[in-house]
């Protein structure tokens, strides 16, 4: 692939990219970084010009690799499906291991200021983003809920989400004011099967993008000028739950975690808990 082929192609890629446009803008300046070094260098795209293009830049951090590296991997992956390249030039590239991130919840009086930003007639997004916050919900997942998955029976409300690797896994409504909004929803609702969050683009109906999620909960975010990615929902809710009190087991089982690692990241951000429980005992020697 020349070098005109390729920023062609990347062009082409990012517009096919189903990520948030915060991620579409730094593959594409990723894939412009790299195209005008091959370009540069006479290079063409095969993998020792990948091992030079890394290897003469030592001061990049690791997240730095990280990201260019991911994205060139899905550009090529991609082009390969296309048989825009005979093979993928990355696949020999060492993977930079980075350290485990710590995520960052908010606190629930700053969530509920972006709630407050949400028009009343955008009842469907209001209850999508509390259902993520309240339950801890992976946005696909929730994205994913068919109305089929839904099972309102009271004293037994639950959900059933497919979660990441296929895996099933019931999530209790314990909020008895999120299982009334849901009551409420399902009697606006025009039809009776099919995805529980629906686009209404033109009057017709069919599952909402991911992209077009994202980019209303960062306009609502905004009007509340409150700095909160849709991801730190779940982050939030989890924070909550360990600053509650909550096992780590039960944490586990209501995010979906594979492995129970995952889920110690939380504890570490939970020095309320900890300070709470450290003065429960204190109390009790004395």
């Amino acid at each position: 692939m020349d070098h005109a082929t390729l920023e062609l192609q990347s062009q082409r890629f990012l517009r096919e990219l189903e990520r948030s446009p915060h991620t579409v803008r730094a593959y594409g300046a990723d894939l412009r970084h790299l195209t005008a070094w091959l370009a540069q260098a006479g290079q063409p795209l095969i993998p020792d010009s990948l091992d030079a293009y890394f290897a003469a830049h030592p001061a990049w951090a690791t997240s730095t690799r990280h990201r260019k590296q991911t994205a060139l991997e899905r550009f090529c992956r991609w082009a390969v499906q296309r048989s825009l390249l005979d093979c993928d030039p990355t696949l020999r590239l060492e993977r930079p291991v980075l350290p485990p991130s710590h995520p960052r919840g908010l606190r629930r009086e700053e969530i509920e200021r972006i709630f407050a930003a949400i028009p009343p007639a955008q009842g469907r997004d209001a209850l999508l983003f509390r259902l993520v916050y309240e339950t801890g919900l992976r946005i696909g997942e929730a994205l994913g809920l068919h109305l089929s998955d839904l099972d309102l029976t009271r004293g037994d409300e639950h959900l059933t989400v497919l979660g990441k690797g296929g895996r099933r896994r019931t999530v209790l409504l314990d909020d008895p004011a999120l299982v009334a909004r849901l009551r409420r929803y399902l009697k606006t609702l025009a039809f009776t099967h099919g995805p529980l969050f629906q686009a209404t683009k033109n009057g017709r109906g069919g599952p909402l993008r991911y992209q077009s999620v994202q980019a209303r909960w960062q306009g609502y975010a905004a009007q509340a000028e409150v700095c909160c990615t849709l991801h730190q929902l779940r982050h939030s809710h989890a924070t909550e739950l360990v600053n509650g009190g909550v096992s780590l087991a039960t944490i586990r089982k209501r995010l979906g975690h594979q492995h129970i690692q995952t889920t110690l990241r939380y504890a570490e951000i939970s020095d309320g808990a900890a300070d709470q429980e450290l003065r429960q005992w204190r109390r009790q020697r004395h």
